[in-house]
């Protein structure tokens, strides 16, 4: 979010007492270090994926986001449609990814094109949308898929911001289908609230209760979140682009933006089956370091989303700069593979410098296994495509994921993965 966007939010006194306490002026920035990594510079590769990147995932996990649920005990990819798309360009493929646990089911709608004229198997981009697959594209063919409209909430900005039936292609900007396809590239989504509901009364329609008891989840002591629901829908789109035999699965790539931003880096921190994680304009409890303290802070996220995170963050909101941990601690954990992040320039309450900064620290775990990471410690101006296996794109504008974003994404992801 802009500062233009957020001054224009109308917030009751209260809300905008706490909305005012977020820094957004660089030249008030307390004086902060980065938390020290909990590695040296000598352990061996083994030793860093045998015990130090299970220790930063258990770091993030027990401070942050909480557990990903197990895997659940059925799993069927049930066909909905197959078809041409785009002119020829693509075939389009919906499954239906059913998930079944403790006598309970869940649906999820898979949306994924192939392209039509490939050689073999093929890399797949896939990220979670939040509209509806069918506002990611305007293909008459995609299946609108109907729900019931969450009231809009008491709570700071709960709008439930899903795509009605005539809004199709309302949010193709950000997905670029044919852009993805025209490169090589297969590309999939799945709408999150068919994994649950972004709204703090969601349990009943969330794959959390495939799980947990209702009383677990409205407990002051709620040891996960919906970040970490996200993230196991995640993992069972893996499940399912793995079946299909068109896609190179060693070429799995999950890229979210905002909140899905910040799901796609603890989806990347623990799957390991990604080969490239990307977060744009993550902020904070995504590529942004807490520590840091501009833009959003622990506060803010508290109010605005308590249902993101455990019970037990409460803990951290007012201490964002005492905190043992940051962000770079989960981008670490993330090593050897690859990771991309990217922000635009007027997005300040996602702290683009402050999302670098943690990139660039987090390069010492690639370090490790004799690679460069991001190799750069100055920020690129935008335009500028930088790094090595850790990249870096700064885009002129504000929090979006659009058009120049996919540009500089799939150069990238031609350079190092395909």
């Amino acid at each position: 979010m802009t500062k233009h966007q957020f001054e224009a939010e109308k917030f009751p006194p209260e809300i905008q007492e706490i909305a005012d306490r977020m820094n957004i002026e660089p030249d008030r920035i307390p004086p902060y270090q980065l938390p020290e990594l909990p590695f040296s510079d000598t352990v061996s590769a083994d030793e860093f994926l045998g015990r130090v990147r299970p220790e930063l995932v258990r770091i993030m996990a027990d401070n942050m986001y909480g557990p990903i649920p197990p895997h659940c005990d059925e799993l069927v990819f049930r066909p909905r449609s197959e078809g041409m798309a785009f002119d020829g360009l693509a075939v389009r493929r919906e499954i239906d990814i059913v998930c079944r646990h403790r006598g309970q089911e869940q649906v999820l709608h898979l949306l994924l094109y192939i392209p039509a004229n490939r050689s073999g198997k093929v890399p797949v981009f896939f990220g979670l949308n939040f509209k509806g697959n069918h506002a990611c594209t305007d293909d008459p063919g995609v299946t609108f898929h109907p729900f019931v409209r969450y009231p809009d909430s008491w709570t700071v900005r709960f709008n439930d911001n899903r795509a009605g039936e005539d809004a199709r292609g309302i949010a193709k900007n950000g997905w670029c289908f044919e852009k993805v396809l025209r490169a090589g590239f297969a590309s999939a989504t799945i709408m999150f609230h068919d994994i649950c509901p972004d709204r703090q009364n969601s349990f009943d329609r969330s794959i959390m209760r495939l799980f947990y008891d209702r009383s677990e989840w409205e407990s002051p002591n709620r040891p996960f979140g919906a970040i970490s629901a996200w993230a196991w829908g995640i993992s069972r789109a893996i499940d399912c682009l793995e079946a299909q035999e068109e896609i190179d699965r060693t070429k799995i790539i999950v890229h979210g933006h905002s909140r899905l931003g910040k799901t796609a880096l603890w989806a990347g921190a623990n799957d390991t089956r990604i080969a490239l994680t990307v977060s744009n304009g993550s902020g904070t409890c995504g590529a942004k370091p807490a520590c840091r303290y501009y833009g959003e802070n622990f506060e803010w996220i508290r109010l605005w989303n308590p249902h993101w995170l455990p019970e037990s963050f409460r803990r951290w909101v007012g201490k964002d700069r005492e905190i043992p941990f940051d962000q770079h601690f989960l981008m670490a954990a993330v090593a050897p593979r690859l990771l991309y992040v990217s922000d635009g320039t007027d997005d300040v309450y996602a702290d683009p410098p402050g999302s670098f900064e943690a990139a660039s620290a987090a390069s010492r775990a690639w370090k490790i296994f004799g690679k460069t990471g991001l190799g750069e410690t100055v920020m690129p101006p935008p335009g500028q495509l930088i790094g090595d296996q850790v990249g870096y794109y700064l885009r002129k504008g504000g929090h979006a994921f659009n058009p120049e974003n996919w540009d500089a994404l799939i150069r990238f992801t031609s350079a190092k993965l395909k």
